[in-house]
């Protein structure tokens, strides 16, 4: 009688067995995932109504959109080269230009050395089994296709630091570049750039502040990128053992919910309202309601 191929092989075998071990360990990721990408909690209208000012602060989001769309900017940014300079180095710094440790360069050496070490023994392997296959049955599977386009190109580490590099100097220009200069998508591949760059967070924190300066001086960008640009800050001052600025930053105490230290209400309203962002007391109050960090509040 025909023996299974799976036991002829002891390759087939040990697949077999790797298979079957990710099929296992893949259907609790999976479950992990579902469980981490559940969506947040949203503020009903009952929520809004019971906080102050909270009805009128969500009945007038329609003004206030329409109040940001005519901040962005009709004629064509001043600077286009930089535009699409700034947009192109965020690309490639992103194929690993913001996980490059300069103090790591030997770890990161033999980590590549692994790697290649790995892909060649896997390359071999996947030979093996189909000289098996060959050998083994007159029948055999035919072979693999080749690609219908060649593979796309590849970024090394060494231009993608380099675009790291060279946007690290952009973000030094004083001002900042706006969107009078870049328009909104270089505004925000710009950001991303400040977001990503997490080498020296005293370095970050001044590019945070520095963009928000910027959208001061030069309004116009997206409201969600001002939120993102007032957590980052307030989480870097944080972290620093020194209080938030924007009351963005929140914590769950006894099951309920606290606003980490601050500098000044006071400020922080003023800082808001300047960016016509949600009043502080206002989505404090929804939080309490709310009672969980996974909560969303749109500040618009």
């Amino acid at each position: 009688m025909e023996r299974s191929r799976i036991c002829i092989f002891p390759r087939r075998r040990a697949e077999f067995g790797a298979l079957a071990l990710a099929l296992i360990v893949g259907c609790h990721a999976t479950q992990a995932l579902a469980l981490s990408l559940r969506p947040p909690v949203l503020p009903k209208d009952e929520d809004y109504r019971a906080c102050p000012r909270g009805q009128a602060w969500k009945d007038s989001g329609g003004a206030r959109m329409q109040r940001a769309r005519l901040r962005q900017p009709t004629a064509p940014p001043r600077d286009p080269a930089l535009r699409d300079n700034v947009r192109r180095l965020r690309l490639i710094a992103l194929h690993g230009g913001y996980d490059y440790q300069p103090g790591n360069a030997a770890v990161a050496a033999a980590e590549a050395a692994a790697v290649a070490a790995a892909d060649a023994a896997a390359t071999a392997a996947d030979a093996a089994v189909d000289a098996a296959d060959a050998a083994a049955d007159a029948s055999a599977k035919p072979a693999r296709q080749q690609a219908s386009r060649p593979p796309e190109p590849r970024v090394t580490p060494a231009q993608a630091r380099a675009a790291v590099q060279h946007l690290r100097e952009i973000l030094q220009r004083r001002p900042m570049p706006g969107v009078d200069e870049i328009g909104v998508d270089g505004v925000e591949a710009l950001w991303l750039a400040i977001y990503r760059d997490r080498d020296d967070r005293a370095q970050q924190l001044r590019w945070a502040e520095s963009f928000l300066e910027t959208q001061r001086r030069v309004p116009g960008a997206d409201g969600h990128l001002i939120r993102d640009a007032m957590e980052k800050v307030d989480d870097l001052l944080l972290i620093e053992g020194r209080p938030q600025r924007y009351g963005t930053q929140f914590d769950l105490v006894d099951g309920k919910i606290a606003l980490k230290p601050i500098d000044s209400m006071q400020a922080a309203e003023a800082y808001r309202s300047e960016f016509e962002r949600m009043p502080l007391a206002l989505e404090i109050c929804l939080r309490e309601r709310l009672s969980t960090l996974r909560t969303h509040v749109p500040d618009l």
